[in-house]
């Protein structure tokens, strides 16, 4: 079965890999972070005798890399792509490297199979030639290879742990170890943000449910006061006690040694005071944004978007202190458009033929060119900031777009000048959102479509101003046609 080419490399069609997310993400890393990770992993660290699951008989090469620099950076660079798709926060709960060579390859096997877990799986071999096969394959619930995925360098694929998966031999020509890096992910919390991708994005008035901690046990004393406000913006500070901390940082180490291996000791078996050794700063940082961001949910009041989240104690030990601030949105001023004067342009049917246009595409952009023009003046008088992760993930949304209908550039500057653009799109697009949103609410506008919500929150508007129409020009009309 081949992805969708409306939606390219994503597989979630019937009942075959029912709605649980698997996404190949391209270029996943800068060139020199992924020469990097190549270099790491033609190292002397690998040992014999992994299996895809416990009592396999199929062995091959591992290399342990928790804790590992190159590989922590190259999952903070894919960690907002990935965590766009889950709709969620991830911690990493292993990270390792697998190494296969001729007739070395894995059986099929699930990653985990509770709910809310994920796996990145990253391709670091420098090139990879066809006739090595090698591929990642994926498989339905009658157990028919649904989705394949080849190895090509700086490749990732991103997908719910639940779908079962091997890892194919490379073939005989293959002079390479096959090499992918897994990493094990689970829901931290879910990201402050929208319960749809877009939704002109008038949903970041609801929490999302939890999945661990805070939410789990609402009886945890957590202090919180609001300590400024100013127009629609309100800065709260939060306390979580260092015995919740503690507690929450000691679970995430036990499941820690539940799932690393370390040379020298048994899986499962690793001494406590190693853990902490090893891993503890890293499970207490994990610990404290998982709270942070569970507490934040908690103490935003309806209605609201939360801006900032500054850590001012509890670094290192003791409590967990910091402030959140967010927007809250029916404080926001409503938009005056009394004042306002916007150009409606209509198109005369000899110059819709001269510049090859249909009458029915005419008049779609000519209403978007007056649609424009108040989303412009919207997002002049509302700079409402936002949280750079929500910004990351509607990026996401809008690279994974322009994958599918432009394509991406090959060099390096040309995809930093692109993301810089689509970036500041993302933040346009929420900000407008939410704007649209909450003036929906207070208009009492209803809708079961986001973009028609839009459209009618924009014609409230539109009827407050003065309209002046003339004839646009055939120039105009093909500028309008690239945009």
């Amino acid at each position: 079965m081949q992805p969708n080419p409306e939606t390219p490399h994503t597989q979630t069609a019937g009942d075959e890999i029912p709605e649980r997310v698997l996404e190949i993400l391209d270029n996943a890393a800068p060139a020199e972070l992924h020469a990097a990770a190549w270099a790491e992993c033609a190292g002397k660290r690998w040992y014999f005798g992994h299996g895809s699951k416990p009592g396999d008989w199929s062995r091959f090469w591992k290399m342990d890399l928790d804790g590992d620099a190159v590989f922590n950076a190259l999952w903070e660079h894919v960690r907002p792509r990935c965590e766009a798709l889950a709709g969620a926060s991830l911690r990493v709960i292993r990270q390792y490297a697998n190494g296969h060579t001729y007739g070395l390859g894995g059986n099929p096997h699930f990653d985990d199979t509770r709910p809310d877990t994920f796996t990145l799986l990253y391709y670091p071999n420098p090139e990879w030639k066809d006739g090595w096969d090698g591929e990642t394959v994926f498989y339905d619930a009658s157990g028919e290879i649904a989705f394949s995925v080849r190895p090509r360098p700086n490749r990732a694929v991103f997908f719910d742990s639940r779908i079962p998966h091997a890892g194919r031999a490379p073939s005989r020509l293959c002079p390479a170890l096959r090499v992918t890096v897994a990493y094990k992910l689970e829901v931290g919390s879910p990201l402050p943000g929208p319960t749809e991708p877009r939704a002109s994005a008038s949903g970041l008035t609801e929490p999302r449910a939890s999945a661990s901690g805070l939410e789990k046990s609402p009886g945890e004393p957590v202090d919180s006061k609001e300590i400024t406000r100013d127009g629609a913006k309100r800065v709260y500070s939060v306390r979580v006690p260092s015995e919740v901390v503690d507690r929450a940082v000691q679970a995430h180490l036990a499941d820690l040694g539940k799932s690393v291996r370390l040379p020298g000791f048994r899986q499962g078996k690793i001494p406590q005071e190693v853990l902490i050794q090893r891993y503890g700063a890293k499970a207490r940082s994990d610990t404290l944004n998982r709270l942070a961001a569970e507490a934040t949910g908690r103490v935003a009041p309806k209605g609201s978007v939360a801006s900032s989240v500054a850590l001012k104690a509890g670094a290192e030990s003791g409590d967990l202190e910091f402030e959140v601030a967010v927007t809250y949105l029916p404080d926001l001023p409503s938009p005056d458009f009394s004042q306002v004067i916007l150009r409606r342009l209509t198109a005369a049917e000899a110059d819709l033929q001269a510049v090859g246009l249909t009458a029915d595409a005419a008049a779609g952009l000519l209403r978007d060119h007056l649609k424009s023009q108040v989303l412009d003046i919207l997002d002049a008088a509302y700079t409402i900031p936002l949280l750079p992760l929500l910004v990351e993930r509607e990026l996401a949304a809008i690279w994974k777009a322009a994958e599918s209908q432009v394509g991406i550039p090959a060099s390096v500057a040309a995809k930093e000048a692109m993301a810089a653009k689509f970036r500041t799109i993302a933040g346009r697009r929420l900000r407008l959102g939410l704007v649209v949103g909450e003036m929906a609410r207070r208009y009492e506008i209803r809708s079961q479509h986001s973009a028609e919500l839009e459209d009618k929150v924009i014609d409230h508007w539109i009827a407050q101003t003065r309209v002046e129409e003339r004839q646009a020009t055939q120039e105009e009309l093909r500028e309008l046609m690239k945009d």
